[in-house]
């Protein structure tokens, strides 16, 4: 089976899910997480589950369309993002998610001069806290003894706590280099969980629609859907493998009246995981492959991208006993 007939065959079967989203960004742009609360289904009543982890996203593949090209303006690009969420089951079935980050976002750019032939290297930096998320979440269907299946589907906003403004020597930096977007965004959010006990294995499905707001300068982020489809193999009761398969949609970003060049498309990623377990915390590490890429005009993207979550669960029912 080809690139393009494995990617058109993972969109058929998750968007065959009983999961109906529409188009999400602010929240996903390059080196934010996705991760985390994002991928589980709701809290349980009473407990409260607090997370950290680090993202590392490296930007070094240039595309045209479906082509991967030489960078025409030889760039590199990078984003660090430091997460944190936060995230407790408020009765039965309904919990609430909080998450954030700090980021750093480089890019860099080889020039060569005209007079001298000699080349050098412009660097761009921005950093700072990122917006935050706030996301409810509500069960739909539990588990029991007799049917291992989970739905869950929730609803919130992206709030514009970053800072979309910053400059560097008196410049404003590139809204891509911002910690912030400055707009505020709906989010639609929904999570399948199947497992087969007594096998050792399970799959699940997830996916976020974003639809975007302007920001004070009048930039919208392009409305963007983004879905999961995976399974884990549990080894032993502390130590599993995930793989998973990742699809971004996205479309243009507008401002000044029009769409905008070199902005929006489909993103194809495939996410290998290993996750450690114990009772009262996991530790995942996980690693994040491009499958395939289909951009708006010449666009740089992620070539590979590496994680580590901690994960702390805390029942605080138990506690008051």
């Amino acid at each position: 089976m080809d690139k393009f007939s494995f990617t058109l065959l993972f969109t058929i079967i998750i968007l065959s899910l009983p999961l109906t989203p529409a188009s999400a960004q602010g929240c996903c742009t390059a080196g934010s997480s996705t991760f985390g609360g994002l991928g589980r289904g709701a809290g349980e009543f009473g407990n409260l589950n607090i997370g950290i982890g680090y993202v590392r996203n490296e930007l070094n593949s240039t595309y045209n369309g479906t082509e991967e090209i030489d960078d025409p303006l030889n760039r590199t690009a990078s984003v660090s993002s430091f997460n944190y969420e936060f995230e407790y089951g408020i009765v039965d079935r309904v919990s609430l998610l909080i998450s954030g980050a700090y980021v750093i976002k480089n890019r860099e750019t080889t020039v060569r001069s005209n007079e001298t032939n000699e080349t050098e290297v412009i660097s761009f930096e921005g950093q700072g806290i990122s917006d935050i998320i706030i996301l409810g979440k509500y069960e739909i269907i539990s588990p029991d003894i007799v049917s291992q299946i989970a739905l869950a589907a929730g609803g919130g906003v992206k709030l514009p706590v970053g800072s979309y403004t910053e400059e560097v020597d008196g410049s404003r930096l590139a809204i891509d280099l911002q910690p912030g977007t400055g707009s505020t965004d709906v989010l639609l959010w929904g999570n399948f969980y199947w497992g087969f006990l007594p096998l050792p294995v399970s799959i699940s499905a997830g996916a976020l629609y974003r639809y975007a707001g302007s920001n004070l300068d009048g930039y919208r982020f392009g409305d963007e859907i983004i879905l999961g489809l995976g399974g884990e193999f549990h080894f032993t009761d502390y130590l599993t493998f995930s793989l998973s398969g990742r699809a971004r949609f996205a479309n243009e970003d507008f401002w000044g009246g029009r769409f905008l060049p070199s902005t929006g498309g489909a993103y194809y990623d495939i996410l290998p995981s290993l996750i450690y377990n114990e009772r009262t915390y996991n530790l995942k590490i996980f690693y994040q492959a491009p499958l395939y890429r289909n951009v708006e005009g010449i666009q740089l993207t992620t070539s590979n991208l590496i994680g580590v979550e901690l994960l702390f669960n805390f029942n605080l029912m138990e506690a008051k006993l």
